[in-house]
């Protein structure tokens, strides 16, 4: 069992999404953008009449970077039943193609339809041919090779209908071209061979251009209206700037594919090249009839609402309570802040995999801290938390972040934190034995002489509010003449100092640094490492 109660691990574990984790789309702006093209599909259907043309296109560019879900948005919108009765939908991976040319992407384009789709649309094709054999259409019946022996030894149409479909004829070619010629123009014929002899992939490869490709992409656009009643929707994801590529988009666009959206899927950095390499092309990216762009995908707030929706898809029973919710954003919160490897959404549900595996095996019902910690060192090795020098694990500093919000106690251990930080630097001979505090200077933590002699006094001023925190300083600096030097050390200073007064900015991960090294030191387990760590956050401080 997997925790919060789930019978399996509800994140993915690869790369790149698939058609199954799909199906599953968080966060306010992927959910937009997924409005977005289905308000593109609607429309476009509400403007077409019975016989498509060259209006009848859409233009869609996705654009955001690396790992921000453009891929998984568009394999989403492939797999909406809610608008499986509406389109067809092909979709191509440009990096899985190679070499990059006109006809490896058209037969990719071909590759991008379903195997059901194709069964579809040949089944449709073939009633329409059935319906004018029982219409006794001039050589209608010949298409299915219905003669009068079948007749007569009580073979029905319907049965050669069926060994049609299942590929136990072959159909009357030249029957077939008489029945469709006044209807359907030659490169709609091709095509429709093609599909009812179960030819469809194969026999459409053999193109010699970009017109020719053209002409049959719209041919089965058309055809796909017809006989399904079905916009084409091409989505090209990883487009890039080489030229056959830019040439070929180029092409689709110019055409207006009736009946058709044309979706490209592009990070920023492909966008400007394409406008350095055409500037026509650009051009015509610049004025698509939805131009989506996922900015703000990376936010936290974004990210954790897509990797809570994996826990809630999956949650059958409604175990995942708000409050597990929030205890699980807290957690995260801290690895979106001080790693910024992890500021994209395919990065953090690698985390929450391998985090919810190890959660798993320890049979815990939550994913805690040591979970996250084990996961970065297991499976990012060498990673480190920004500005930490103790080396803090990420289990301790998620622990001690959350205690840095209580201001009552934080003054009070960061205090007892320096005093040992400075105690320990005497101890292996930096500086020399911190002094008792005189009763007079209010406002005076500890002081001790440094290795030249120099007379030290540390004041530490941590403080919710800064306005007390200006005073308490202001308060302080009248005791300066007791002490050659004094450190404030504070959350509060905006200031550099004089030249006997340093002013150190303690953010939250100096506070961390410290009070993890006061716990080691309290309890005794300083070692080597430890040590010269120490020395270099005393150092960082100005305390030595």
């Amino acid at each position: 069992m997997s925790p919060y109660g789930l019978a399996q691990n509800p994140y993915p574990n690869s790369p790149t999404p698939s058609t199954i984790d799909a199906c599953i789309l968080g966060g306010t702006r992927h959910k937009e953008a997924r409005g977005s093209i289905l308000s593109c599909i609607d429309d476009l259907r509400s403007k077409i009449n019975e016989k498509a043309n060259d209006k009848d296109f859409r233009l869609i560019t996705l654009i955001q970077d690396v790992g921000s879900g453009k891929t998984h948005l568009a394999l989403h919108i492939r797999g909406l039943k809610e608008i499986a009765d509406k389109t067809t939908i092909s979709y191509v991976d440009l990096s899985q193609i190679s070499p990059c040319n006109l006809n490896s992407l058209y037969t990719a384009m071909l590759n991008g339809f379903t195997s059901e789709y194709i069964n579809d649309l040949r089944k449709s094709i073939i009633n329409f041919l059935k319906v004018k054999a029982e219409r006794n259409i001039h050589n209608a019946r010949k298409i299915f090779k219905y003669r009068t022996l079948d007749f007569l030894i009580g073979k029905s149409l319907d049965t050669k209908v069926e060994e049609l479909l299942n590929n136990k004829i072959i159909p009357d070619s030249y029957a077939l071209e008489s029945v469709l010629k006044d209807e359907f123009s030659n490169v709609e014929i091709s095509i429709l061979k093609q599909i009812i002899e179960g030819k469809f992939k194969a026999g459409l490869y053999n193109v010699e251009n970009l017109e020719d490709i053209i002409a049959n992409l719209s041919a089965l656009s058309i055809l796909n209206l017809r006989f399904l009643q079905k916009l084409t929707i091409f989505q090209i994801d990883e487009f890039g700037s080489d030229k056959e590529s830019l040439d070929f988009v180029k092409g689709v666009i110019n055409a207006h594919l009736p009946s058709t959206i044309l979706m490209l899927i592009l990070t920023p950095s492909s966008y400007e090249e394409i406008r350095k390499q055409s500037i026509s092309l650009f051009d015509r990216l610049e004025k698509a009839n939805y131009k989506i762009d996922l900015a703000g995908s990376n936010t936290f707030h974004e990210i954790m609402e897509i990797v809570t929706e994996y826990i809630k898809y999956f949650d059958y029973e409604k175990k995942f309570t708000p409050e597990n919710e929030s205890d699980l954003i807290a957690k995260f919160k801290v690895i979106y802040d001080e790693f910024s490897d992890f500021r994209n959404i395919r990065s953090m549900i690698n985390i929450l995999y391998h985090s919810t595996e190890g959660a798993k095996k320890r049979n815990a019902e939550f994913i805690e801290e040591e979970d996250i910690d084990n996961t970065i060192k297991s499976v990012y090795p060498g990673l480190r938390i920004r500005g930490s020098i103790m080396d803090v694990p990420l289990s301790d500093f998620i622990k001690l972040r959350k205690s840095c919000s209580d201001f009552q106690t934080l003054e009070s251990d960061i205090r007892n934190a320096v005093r040992d930080l400075v105690n320990y630097a005497h101890e292996v001979g930096t500086v020399a034995k911190p002094e008792s505090i005189n009763g007079k200077d209010k406002g005076i933590d500890l002081t001790y002489n440094d290795p030249y002699g120099t007379k030290v006094a540390v004041s530490v001023i941590i403080n919710k509010d800064r306005t007390k925190s200006f005073e308490q300083i202001s308060h302080t600096m009248k005791y300066l003449n007791s002490t050659d030097k004094l450190v404030v050390l504070t959350n509060a200073s905006s200031t550099s100092g004089t030249n006997r007064t340093t002013f150190v900015n303690i953010d939250r991960c100096k506070i961390v640094d410290l009070i993890y090294f006061s716990s080691k030191y309290k309890n005794d387990e300083i070692v080597c490492d430890d040590s010269n760590r120490a020395l270099m956050l005393a150092k960082s401080i100005k305390l030595c």
